[in-house]
């Protein structure tokens, strides 16, 4: 896969993550399909990296520290939050579940759950995005920065220099 793909896949499931975060402006119907289409986005995400989370995870206790370690721990502990954040969400969905037909009678602990494991999701992406900071700047910087300063830049021509023979003359 490319560092492009993998660049446009993960500011779109960036993108949406934070407009799901905020029902408020969203409204409850799309913060719900968002919710519901961001488990998608999710697995895509997953499957795009999963040689690096079969490779981390096979030399998980092989080395005392490395970075990746500190990676994946993160990445397990999102990926646990959003799962709970998700199942919760369903459980005390009122637009996605009564659109496909399915009613549930939930305790209201649920809507704790939800909240606790959605600003959970939202403390462990902060993490996540600054454990690959260098990264995503080096990714814009490369396909979105560059592309866009290439348009605007002068192109300077240099003139074609061409030797001509010169007649000198002696003076008197």
């Amino acid at each position: 896969m490319s560092t492009k793909t993998n660049l446009i896949v993960d500011t779109t499931i960036f993108a949406a993550f934070l407009l799901m975060s905020n029902p408020h402006l969203t409204g409850n119907t799309l913060h719900e399909w968002l919710g519901v289409s961001s488990a998608a986005a999710i697995v895509i995400h997953l499957l795009l990296h999963w040689d690096w989370i079969v490779n981390v995870g096979r030399g998980f206790f092989k080395k005392f520290w490395h970075s990746s370690r500190l990676n994946f721990v993160v990445n397990a502990l999102f990926f646990l939050a959003m799962t709970g954040s998700m199942f919760s969400g369903l459980l005390i969905s009122k637009d996605v579940m009564s659109a496909l037909g399915i009613q549930l009678d939930v305790s209201h602990s649920w809507k704790s759950i939800h909240t606790l494991m959605s600003d959970a999701s939202l403390i462990l992406l902060g993490i996540h995005v600054a454990l690959h900071w260098k990264w995503i700047v080096t990714s814009i910087g490369r396909y979105v920065v560059s592309p866009i300063r290439g348009l605007f830049q002068r192109r300077v021509t240099s003139p074609v220099l061409t030797a001509q023979p010169v007649r000198v003359e002696k003076s008197k």
